[in-house]
């Protein structure tokens, strides 16, 4: 299981994911199978940062993606073309990166930058906010461990779903990206054919052609 075979799963689960979301609410299942994806983002996320060259290309790609995501992402989930708080996955990608590069670089203030982005990204309400710059950071902490990652990210789901039960009283579909980690665990450490640019394509151009669908349907 290469980096590349990960990349197309998640891929492919996140547009079974944001179709259900926004035409197919009562089917659950396929929200269920969208859970795969984060997980997978969030760790190809940590593996970027240690094969990258220039570390500082890769924050800014992200953001910028993240900018050029934001319409398509409001149109697809709000029907609107500006709506806030709410950003896309790419602001949420972005951030846990920034955390890993200030905390790898200046250590002594690692964990502040970890709370205070945290915190940011809960106030700008990106996807998975302060949990998604959480995993990020774990599997950064834990890089070369795969029992710690397990276990680390099992913690914070269970934390998470916990939360959500207790104020709603439902079970959270959270509870289902558990099974992100069989992937991660078959995974070989190798890159694969390189679709980076296909997969920050994909995201724009998918979340573009559901946001249209819904605006004009």
């Amino acid at each position: 299981m290469t980096s590349t075979n990960l990349k197309i799963i998640a891929c492919i689960t996140m547009l079974i994911d944001h179709v259900g979301a926004v035409f197919f609410s009562k089917y659950v299942w396929l929200r269920i199978i969208g859970r795969i994806a984060f997980p997978i983002f969030a760790y190809l996320i940590v593996e970027g940062y240690f094969h990258t060259k220039n570390i500082k290309k890769y924050l800014t790609r992200l953001l910028l993606f993240g900018v050029v995501s934001e319409i398509p992402f409001n149109l697809a989930f709000y029907g609107e073309l500006f709506y806030f708080p709410g950003l896309n996955i790419f602001f949420t990608l972005f951030l846990g990166l920034l955390v890993i590069y200030i905390y790898d670089n200046y250590k002594s203030y690692g964990g502040i930058a970890l709370i205070i982005i945290g915190v940011i990204a809960e106030f700008i309400g990106t996807d998975y906010g302060m949990i998604g710059i959480l995993v990020i950071f774990l599997f950064y902490i834990f890089k070369g461990n795969y029992i710690m990652q397990a276990i680390s990210f099992i913690a914070i789901t269970l934390i998470g779903v916990g939360t959500e039960y207790y104020m709603s009283g439902q079970l959270s579909i959270q509870i289902y990206s558990i099974t992100s980690l069989f992937l991660l665990y078959i995974y070989n450490g190798k890159k694969g054919m390189n679709i980076k640019y296909l997969f920050y394509g994909f995201y724009p151009g998918h979340l573009l052609i559901i946001g249209l669908i819904r605006l004009f349907n």
